[in-house]
C-alpha cells in the first residue's frame, strides 16, 4: 500500500485534494499534515500529523520527520506557503527519502506566484497578456493617466480570493496607491462579459497531458458556482501550450477572461486548485492521474466529462473531544474517526 502524504489539511486546497483521494482509499494510506490540529482535513485520512508552519525555520524538518518514518511515496502540496520552500528541498527530500514532492521548479513557482511576473512571461513568449505594472512606477502610473482607460485593477502581486483588489475608477486613485511602497499589481480591467473561466491542467515530464476547463461563478473570493459544457474545450490547446511554455511539472491551474475573442490569463496557480474536485465530479480526477502517473506508470486515460452545473454548499463533520486532545498533546494520530453531516 502506498503512502500519500497531503499537507496544508485545513485549507480548502488541501481538502479538495482529500476529497479527490476518497475513491482511492482503500489502495493507499493517507497522511494528513497542518500545523493546526482543528483542521478538518486531519479527519479525511487515515494518519493525522501537526507540523510546524511553513514560515517557521523547523518546518522543512517537521516534514522530514513524516517522510522518514512514514515512508512517505508521494506529497501533494495543500498550501500556496510551502510550494516555494518546497520546491527547493524537492530534490534533495526525493534522493533522501525516495519520496516523490509534486511540485515545480523553484524559478516557475516564483512566476505564477507573482501577477506581475505571470503578465511580463504570457507578453515576453507572445501570448495574450493583461497590461500590467507596478504601483511604484511613477513613469507608468503618469502614462497610464494620459492614457485614462478606466477603470483600471489593482491586485496585490501574491493575492488570492481576491483579497486587496480594487478597482481603480480616477487620477486619484492611481495616486493613492502609488503614494506609499506596497506590491500592488495595477492592470488593465477585463470585464467578465463573457464569463470567467478557470482550467485545471496536467503536465508530466514537459507534455500537458489533460486539460479541463470549466466556467465559474466566485462568491467571496472562491468559486461558488462551477459549469462544463463542451464549447468550453475550445481553450484547451491553448491552456496546454501556455503550461508546456512555462514549464510546469504536476498540476497547474490557469484563471482567464475574454477580451476581443482571446482568452486573456490574469492568474497561474502551478499547484492544484480550489476547483480540483469540481473536475473530479465532472468526471475527471486529477489527483488520482497524478498517483497513477507517478507511482505506477500508468499515462493518463481517456476521460468521459459530464456537462451540468456544479453549485458549492457547506457540510460537517463531528469530532469527539478525546480525539481532539490526543491529536493536540501528541501531535499524531493515528485512524482519525468522525461523523459526516451530509445533506442527504
Amino acid at each position: 500500500m502506498k503512502n500519500i502524504l497531503v499537507t496544508g489539511a485545513g485549507a480548502v486546497l488541501g481538502q479538495g485534494i482529500l476529497r479527490c483521494l476518497q475513491e482511492e482509499k482503500s489502495k493507499i494510506c493517507i497522511h494528513t499534515a497542518d500545523p493546526d490540529y482543528r483542521s478538518p482535513g486531519h479527519w479525511l485520512g487515515n494518519k493525522a500529523h501537526i507540523v510546524k508552519m511553513a514560515k517557521d525555520p523547523s518546518y522543512i524538518d517537521s516534514i522530514e520527520n513524516i517522510l522518514s518514518a512514514e515512508n512517505i511515496d508521494l506529497v501533494f502540496i495543500g498550501t500556496d506557503t510551502e510550494l516555494p520552500i518546497l520546491s527547493i528541498h524537492k530534490d534533495r527530500l526525493q534522493r533522501k527519502f525516495n519520496t516523490i514532492i509534486v511540485v515545480s521548479d523553484f524559478n516557475i513557482i516564483k512566476i505564477a506566484n507573482d501577477k506581475f511576473f505571470t503578465a511580463k512571461f504570457l507578453k515576453e513568449h507572445n501570448f495574450p497578456f493583461p497590461n500590467s505594472i507596478m504601483s511604484s512606477d511613477k513613469t507608468a502610473i503618469e502614462i497610464l493617466k494620459q492614457q485614462a482607460n478606466y477603470p483600471y485593477i489593482a491586485k496585490p502581486v501574491d493575492g488570492a480570493r481576491s483579497k486587496g483588489v480594487e478597482l481603480i475608477n480616477s487620477a486619484l486613485d492611481l495616486d493613492r496607491v502609488s503614494s506609499f511602497v506596497n506590491n500592488l499589481v495595477i492592470q488593465e480591467f477585463i470585464p467578465d462579459h463573457d464569463g470567467e473561466y478557470t482550467s485545471g491542467c496536467l503536465v508530466f515530464n514537459g507534455k500537458c497531458k489533460a486539460v479541463v476547463t470549466l466556467k465559474r461563478d466566485l462568491r467571496d473570493g472562491n468559486t461558488n458556482r462551477a459549469y462544463y459544457n463542451k464549447s468550453y474545450d475550445q481553450f484547451n490547446s491553448f491552456i496546454s501550450k501556455v503550461a508546456e511554455t512555462l514549464g510546469i511539472e504536476g498540476p497547474s491551474n490557469f484563471q482567464f477572461r475574454i477580451k476581443d475573442k482571446l482568452p486573456i490569463i490574469f492568474e497561474i496557480n502551478s499547484r492544484f486548485s480550489g476547483t480540483t474536485p469540481l473536475r473530479y465530479f465532472f468526471g475527471f480526477n486529477e489527483v488520482k492521474a497524478c498517483i497513477d502517473y507517478y507511482l505506477h506508470n500508468i499515462e493518463v486515460g481517456p476521460y468521459d466529462l459530464k456537462p451540468g452545473l456544479i453549485m458549492r454548499v457547506w457540510s460537517d463533520i463531528f469530532v469527539n473531544e478525546d480525539q481532539i486532545n490526543d491529536l493536540k498533546s501528541t501531535g499524531v494520530l493515528n485512524n482519525p474517526n468522525s461523523t459526516y453531516y451530509s445533506f442527504k
